[in-house]
């Protein structure tokens, strides 16, 4: 997916363990979403098709496929996105599920969303010790309005509920 960056905006982003889809899995949401956006004709047709390949993601995400490693490692992650948050950004709302992270942030001036996952990232596999545990993708959203925010942050903190997870201690 293309990632789209902006000066003084907030962002959503979804990032996942590798093992967190079967490649085919994988291989289907992306020939899916190729043929959505095919057939999109204008700029709204190509935000619908990429809101629809989120939501699709984001269900099979929530069947918990993969090692769930983040049952166990939740808080190593939770302190990654809670390190810089007033120095290099301004976090929203977050969730580490067994699988993948969404996270809901403000960037003050010009993002650089690439560093900031890298240092998520990075941060994260070190601690954690058990080699390359994030897959390369990740998917992102500027956000477009006060609606559209709280709209987001409400799936955030409700996407655990909604994986049958409850009690989930990695929500913010």
């Amino acid at each position: 997916m293309p990632h789209w960056e902006a000066e003084d905006a907030t962002y959503f982003l979804t990032f996942r363990l590798r093992d967190s889809l079967p490649a085919d899995i994988v291989v289907n949401l992306k020939r899916e979403r190729a043929h959505l956006i095919a057939k999109a004709r204008t700029a709204a047709e190509r935000i619908e098709a990429n809101r629809a390949f989120g939501r699709r993601l984001d269900s099979f995400l929530d069947l918990g496929y993969g090692s769930g490693l983040l049952r166990q490692h939740g808080g190593v992650v939770r302190d990654a996105l809670q390190y810089f948050d007033g120095s290099r950004y301004e976090l929203q709302a977050w969730c580490v599920m067994p699988n993948h992270v969404h996270a809901l942030f403000f960037v003050p001036g010009r993002a650089d969303l690439d560093k900031i996952l890298h240092s998520w990232k990075s941060f994260t596999s070190h601690r954690i010790e058990l080699g390359v545990i994030w897959a390369r993708e990740y998917c992102d959203h500027v956000i477009r309005g006060p609606g559209e925010l709280e709209r987001i942050r409400g799936y955030i903190r409700e996407n655990p509920v909604k994986a049958g997870l409850t009690d989930w201690p990695f929500v913010g």
